[in-house]
């Protein structure tokens, strides 16, 4: 096979290495406050930004990959000196490709190879079709048995709306509390408002009521977020590898090999048992996707036929004869405590800091509900 060459993108990202070199010369404007020291700053700048620019395109002129024989992935980085890289195919042990919209635009995409037992990743730069092909050389379709989930993203938009909602009733709330406006306008925000969010809006004071409204507007910018990396989500598995790809905006795609796999992450929270599913991750090697491979749900066997032989350990409680109490309970149970002492003190003497100390006390409580949980179930099963 002839040797590639890789996208122009790539030199966007060795630039983005050399950012540091550009900022060095805007220091001394710090300290001189003149405007001919920031001219002379920025023409400093761009004298680097092209002479950067231009080593960055002669070392992409004369690097490049290729494909030998034996299925080994050849990479060359020329300047100066060779600094040449082989990776097998059997020792990689997951890729992902990684499809931004500036990246879609240009026709390019963000290859990163994980060989096993290495902590650094190798991420080239190349065409949208060499990525694809150099996925499935070095880890090949064969015969895959795909999923598609059809009711996840009707339940990830339904649950945006419902916390768009409750973050406008929020917005509402922190309005009320603020009382900067005229009462026809407070008049016209809570003429729909329920007796919780009156009831609510009445107890909170404004720094309280306005947390929350940050809070339900993260929630919702992450819920967005989940909802388009849901969209066209595409899970399957073959014989030697297992493989996901999705995305709306920002396209992904996983694969990742079985002889390789380090173990699989099934994580619960109170949100998973209300909703009776909860999200699977898989790693191997240094690869560890912040995207699950799956929303399972313990009535099906979907997860059984993604991973054979994985099982959940007994709902049965372990026995807690030798545990540390103070290694559970204290990291959670002394500020639970304190916040509780504050929250008593100042009822009396403070009582505008009751309900915000009453909040951070519920967290609290909450980390010290979920170290007793710890305490119980916590164990060791084969």
């Amino acid at each position: 096979m002839t040797e590639k060459r890789f996208h122009p993108f790539a030199v966007l990202h060795l630039l983005r290495k050399t950012i540091l070199v550009y900022l060095l010369p805007l220091v001394q404007v710090l300290f001189a406050r003149n405007w001919a020291a920031l001219w002379a700053a920025l023409a400093q700048d761009v004298l680097l930004l092209a002479l950067l620019s231009m080593v960055c395109w002669e070392v992409l002129r004369v690097s490049g990959w290729q494909m030998d024989a034996h299925g080994n992935l050849l990479v060359r980085w020329r300047l100066g000196i060779r600094l040449d890289r082989t990776l097998r195919a059997d020792m990689l042990a997951a890729l992902t490709i990684d499809r931004p919209v500036v990246y879609r635009l240009a026709g390019a995409s963000r290859l990163t190879l994980y060989p096993a037992g290495q902590k650094k990743p190798l991420t080239l730069i190349v065409a949208r079709d060499d990525a694809r092909e150099l996925a499935d050389r070095l880890l090949p379709l064969e015969q895959p048995v795909v999923h598609r989930p059809h009711g996840g993203e009707k339940m990830v938009f339904a649950v945006l709306g419902a916390n768009g909602l409750s973050t406008l009733a929020l917005l509402a709330l922190a309005l009320r509390q603020s009382r900067p406006y005229a009462p026809d306008a407070q008049t016209l925000a809570f003429a729909h408002l329920s007796h919780l969010a009156a009831f609510a809006a009445r107890w909170l004071p404004m720094g309280t009521a306005w947390l929350l409204v940050l809070g339900g507007m993260l929630f919702c910018a992450s819920l967005a977020r989940s909802a388009a990396h849901a969209a066209h989500y595409t899970v399957w598995r073959t014989e030697s590898h297992l493989g996901s790809r999705g995305g709306f905006v920002h396209r992904y795609e996983m694969r990742l090999a079985l002889e390789h796999l380090s173990y699989a992450d099934l994580r619960r929270s109170p949100a998973t048992r209300a909703l009776g599913c909860c999200p699977v991750f898989v790693t191997a090697g240094s690869c560890r996707p912040e995207i699950p491979l799956l929303v399972w749900r313990e009535d099906s066997p979907f997860l059984q036929e993604l991973l054979p032989g994985f099982a959940l350990p007994p709902k049965a409680s372990v026995d807690t004869a030798g545990r540390s109490i103070p290694a559970y309970f204290l990291p959670a149970g002394i500020p639970c405590g304190l916040c509780l002492l504050l929250t008593a003190v100042s009822r009396y003497t403070l009582p505008a800091l009751t309900v915000p100390l009453l909040v951070v006390t519920a967290v609290f409580a909450a980390l010290l509900a979920g170290a007793a949980v710890g305490y119980r179930r916590e164990g060791i099963w084969l």
